[in-house]
């Protein structure tokens, strides 16, 4: 017998979306059934291009169409809270894009609001179920093949940011930090299997406008340190992230959607493969999974994870921008 498929709505057309729909579609228990816009041509021309039956013109239609299952939120980093809540409300599951929310208010809010009305919420999060990320886990912990590790290194690099209007405006989520950071600080957390006990950070800005750059130290329960650097300003910096051990190191290059990492023990470096048409249908087949399940939380990217890396990012930038 076949596996039930869970229905997919989603939430904007944003640029994100051609590549979500091609993860959905490869997961073994999932569809697209609907996309919804503020305009409906906008919608309708998705809708068309990527064969989905259902296309809205507004948020409020795709959340009362009773054919959908769990309704996918890529919406600009400050709508993420209101169109989580709306979808909530209209007891739909959830899986909502990162940032999760601006605030640890509102992030607390949403699963609250998610348990009440006995529905799943999850932060969109693809690299906690990228099959090399499971590999680096069992390098790192299971076989301590670096040794005890001493220190994490995380760079990366996103140019480009001129294409994003909002993206220089804090008060609703730009910067550099906030585009990112979700991405390293739960990185650490799902693969060192740890909480996060300490951070602090600077950033590089022009005037008031959101950051361009970011550094951040991070101190892990474990002991371990973390330094993050993200940068908008230039291509040249390679995106990656390095575990540092008393026996060698191990590198993720582009961890958050990789298909591969590189092993250094001594002289000798070794590269490890997973071949994958997308790296959006682990998650896909997770949330699928726990949604027909009954679950309201997810088993992996679980609600402890999201609340202390929102918490983090807000604390983070109040000191950044003390007056905002």
């Amino acid at each position: 017998m076949a596996e039930k498929l869970v229905r997919y709505g989603i939430m904007g057309a944003a640029s994100i979306v051609p590549r979500i729909i091609a993860g959905i579609q490869e997961s073994r228990n999932s569809e697209v059934v609907a996309i919804a816009a503020r305009k409906l041509d906008k919608a309708a021309a998705v809708a068309s291009q990527f064969k989905i039956s259902k296309a809205y013109g507004s948020y409020q239609e795709l959340c009362e169409d009773p054919d959908i299952d769990v309704i996918y939120i890529p919406l600009w980093n400050a709508g993420h809270y209101s169109g989580a809540k709306l979808a909530l409300n209209n007891h739909k599951n959830v899986l909502l894009e990162k940032p999760f929310t601006l605030t640890l208010a509102q992030a607390q809010d949403l699963f609250e609001l998610a348990k009440k009305q006995h529905c799943f919420l999850m932060e969109a999060q693809k690299a906690a179920f990228l099959p090399i990320t499971n590999q680096v886990r069992a390098q790192l912990l299971d076989k301590q093949t670096i040794g005890q590790i001493q220190g994490v290194t995380i760079q990366e690099s996103h140019p480009g940011i001129d294409k994003i209007p909002w993206f220089h405006d804090v008060s609703v989520g730009g910067g550099a930090f906030y585009g990112s950071a979700s991405y390293s600080l739960e990185y650490l957390q799902l693969v060192l299997k740890t909480d996060i006990t300490d951070y602090q950070g600077q950033i590089s800005k022009v005037g008031s406008q959101a950051d361009d750059q970011a550094q951040v130290h991070v101190q892990l329960a474990s002991g371990i340190l973390a330094n993050v650097y993200v940068t908008t300003t230039t291509d040249e910096v390679p995106s990656q992230i390095t575990f540092w051990g008393t026996e060698g190191s191990l590198t993720v290059p582009n961890y958050w959607k990789t298909d591969r990492y590189e092993l250094t023990i001594g002289n000798k470096t070794q590269t490890f493969k997973h071949t994958q048409a997308s790296e959006f249908v682990y998650e896909f087949d997770h949330v699928s999974e726990q949604v027909l399940r009954g679950k309201q939380t997810s088993s992996v990217m679980t609600p402890e994870i999201t609340l202390q890396t929102t918490k983090i990012i807000e604390d983070l930038y109040r000191g950044w921008y003390p007056k905002h």
